[in-house]
């Protein structure tokens, strides 16, 4: 009889062990890892930088996982979560946190933020990507703005010698730049799209009018001054632009367009490609009246999961992630942004140009952290379409307001 109570006390700490998943027998500590995206660049980054820490850190092991960015990743978590084996340190993006947090699939980092002696050198804009109702989820990592590129080469034809800086010079070149040919527009004074999955664009100029989307308490405002006069502006900018969908290829990068905004990932080939060879720069995007240039910047930031044992030590992982080595890292081994105050001058000198791409993080806006974001990008994409295709903007505005506010209220 004792012999078979010891056994039985023996398999379920065996079978506790294999359920925590977080420690083996010699005492190493395993933590998992799932992040978005399953590109090999990013994936081979995150694998010298795990060997890196697992070599500093003998005692602790972190097995890595990625998944497609859309339905692929959300599909996986959710299963991971609701069974309880969900992943230690999870990297997805901005509008994973509402959602997550509510289900109670990520933990807050409060504590862990308040020891963090670099938490302050973080840049304040992606502070705020990671924080929703008053308590930090996450710890920024990649940001993905959106820049304001144009051709040097087109401006000096037509007698520009720099950058608008307002809207009404924004205007002006836009129509100097565009070339009709035979009832066709052949080049773009300025492209901007005409449908796609999430037209950031409009945002960028609502942004540099003072227009936001949210209020501090978490309700949608799209509908206001701000907003309209920014709707206002788009549809008269729209009559310079060659029509594409924002899933296709920017006119810009096919030449056929003098300026834009595009997202700073995609632009990166073009500066490679010798045809464009000092053909292309980047400034911030133009304002409006006194309102300060800002653009949208996109966010992946890295998450600890509800599952997780061992809290400290995959916050320490997290830490080393986003350290002034690894950040300096990944900007020179992906040509990512850098997420650090301390390291933007050092940044600035790799690259042409990344004094400015600094700047895009620094005065970058995200999507609105809370749980109907997605239900916003779908009612925005639907309003911008609309205007550009003769709508009133006042009217497609105060439409917009009014289906958020019911699809909300639906949603509860």
């Amino acid at each position: 009889m004792k012999k078979r109570l010891i056994g039985i006390v023996l398999v379920a700490v065996m079978l506790l062990g294999l359920f925590c998943g977080c420690a083996k027998d010699d005492g190493t500590v395993t933590l998992t890892f799932l992040r978005l995206g399953n590109d090999e660049a990013e994936k081979n980054f995150w694998l010298e930088v795990i060997e890196s820490y697992e070599a500093a850190n003998p005692g602790i092991k972190i097995e890595y996982d990625d998944a497609a960015i859309g339905n692929a990743m959300d599909t996986k978590l959710t299963s991971l979560f609701s069974s309880n084996s969900g992943p230690d340190i999870i990297g997805h993006g901005i509008l994973s946190i509402a959602s997550r947090v509510e289900a109670g699939h990520y933990l807050p980092l409060d504590e862990y933020m308040q020891t963090w002696e670099q938490a302050d050198d973080m840049i304040d804009m992606l502070q705020d990507f990671a924080t929703y109702e008053g308590h930090t989820y996450g710890v920024a990592y990649m940001p993905t703005s959106y820049v304001f590129a144009y051709r040097t080469d087109l401006f000096a034809q037509a007698g520009i010698d720099a950058p608008p800086t307002t809207w009404e010079e924004l205007l002006d070149y836009a129509e100097r730049l565009t070339v009709v040919e035979n009832g066709h527009t052949v080049q773009a004074g300025f492209a901007f799209p005409t449908a796609g999955g999430n037209l950031v664009e409009y945002d960028i100029l609502s942004f540099c009018n003072g227009g936001r989307f949210a209020d501090e308490n978490g309700n949608p405002t799209i509908n206001t001054p701000e907003n309209l006069e920014a709707l206002e502006f788009m549809s008269r900018l729209n009559e310079y632009s060659i029509p594409y969908n924002s899933n296709e290829t920017n006119p810009f990068m096919t030449g056929n367009a003098a300026m834009t905004f595009i997202d700073n990932v995609k632009l990166s080939p073009m500066f490679s490609d010798p045809e464009y060879a000092d053909k292309i720069a980047l400034a911030m995007p133009p304002a409006n009246g006194d309102n300060p240039a800002m653009t949208f910047s996109g966010c992946r930031l890295l998450f600890v999961g509800k599952d997780c044992k061992n809290v400290k030590e995959a916050f320490d992982f997290i830490t080393y992630a986003v350290s002034e080595a690894i950040v300096m890292k990944r900007a020179q081994d992906t040509d990512a942004q850098a997420v650090l105050k301390s390291v933007s001058d050092e940044y600035a000198t790799l690259k042409p140009f990344n004094d400015i791409r600094i700047k895009y993080v620094e005065n970058g806006i995200g999507m609105p952290v809370t749980t109907w974001s997605t239900m916003f990008q779908t009612v925005r994409n639907e309003m911008v379409q609309a205007v550009q295709n003769g709508a009133d903007p006042a009217t497609a505005l105060a439409q917009a307001q009014t289906k958020l506010e019911q699809e909300i209220a639906n949603a509860k």
